[in-house]
């Protein structure tokens, strides 16, 4: 595999949307003694991608700059320092800070897990971190244990139905909560024991029936008006994982809610896991890695769409009808 001194990769040069996008040649990224570059196969386009990309993000890169922040791909060149750990053409998942919608991608040794030969780049591209926020979400924060209950709010997004599928390997019960019957359908066959149509306003009555005693995790993807209704509906000791703000509202919480039911109100945020506990974050994208090759993480490929058409890649991911991911691939 002789690597190119140039590549293709979808740069920003302004943050005013995809008319100052552009997929241009630039150099090959140079190659540090303790890094990997990676040929990218396949890469997904995430909520956090779009944000990034619009200068939207709680980070403000500089430009011009390449998006993408997870991918499937095969090490093309090993750092001297890690060749003892692994080799040119094995497949690897992973994740980088933005460098992902290029045709090459510097990773950390750290931050990209080995997956057998024959694994699909498109669905293996979720991995880095639709698939390690779910699992650390679900088995790190709020450790959940086989016979309780999960609550997935925007259950038929990649998190969410990842997350679907990271509780049932745990043993848990799954309320999924989706805006659509074709979203719900989905949810139902990721796994879910039941469905809750979210624009419903009798969305917290339905919930009570499926679990009179509250839910012990609601993971909370969405944010807006449904993060207070479901932390209510929480049981003793039970677990609020807020991952995201899909509605764009930000709620805010009466604190005697957490009195009154003994819960805890957890963040995870999967940008900052490994900055502040790399190993723990190391061993989290390991397990991510094991449950899709065991085929119990498997995620949902909505179109897989080649880089050249990125366009047509970016109108399927900001259409709402669209259900599932949307992968770019070489």
């Amino acid at each position: 595999m002789n690597t190119p001194p140039t590549m293709q990769a979808l740069r920003v040069h302004h943050f005013d949307g995809p008319d100052a996008w552009r997929l241009e040649s630039v150099a090959t990224p140079a190659l540090a003694a303790d890094q990997l570059l990676v040929r990218v196969l396949a890469s997904g386009i995430s909520f956090v991608d779009l944000l990034l990309a619009r200068g939207g993000y709680q980070v403000k890169p500089d430009l011009p700059m390449t998006p993408g922040t997870e991918f499937c791909g095969q090490i093309a060149e090993v750092g001297a320092a890690v060749a003892g750990d692994w080799h040119r053409g094995q497949i690897v998942a992973g994740t980088a800070f933005g460098g992902t919608w290029a045709e090459y991608v510097l990773a950390s040794p750290q931050a990209v897990v080995a997956l057998p030969e024959y694994s699909e780049p498109a669905l293996a591209s979720d991995l880095g971190i639709t698939g390690a926020t779910a699992v650390h979400a679900l088995e790190g924060r709020a450790r959940v244990q086989p016979g309780e209950t999960v609550l997935v709010l925007g259950a038929a997004g990649g998190v969410g139905l990842a997350c679907i599928q990271v509780a049932k390997a745990s043993g848990a019960r799954v309320i999924a909560s989706a805006s659509s019957a074709d979203k719900r359908a989905l949810c139902a066959r990721t796994g879910a024991d039941a469905t809750i149509d979210s624009r419903d306003a009798h969305w917290r009555e339905t919930l009570r029936t499926l679990a009179p005693q509250g839910v012990d995790v609601v993971v909370d993807t969405v944010g807006g008006h449904m993060s207070e209704l479901a932390f209510r509906s929480l049981a003793w000791n039970g677990r609020h994982l807020v991952i995201g703000f899909a509605a764009g509202d930000i709620p805010a919480l009466k604190t005697n809610l957490a009195l009154l039911k003994g819960a805890s109100l957890m963040g995870v945020d999967i940008r900052q896991f490994p900055l502040k506990e790399p190993q723990a974050a190391q061993a989290n994208l390991q397990r991510t890695g094991a449950l899709f090759a065991q085929g119990q993480l498997r995620p949902h490929v909505a179109a897989s769409v080649a880089f050249q058409d990125w366009r047509q890649a970016i109108a399927l991911a900001q259409d709402p009808q669209t259900v599932g991911k949307v992968v770019m691939h070489w």
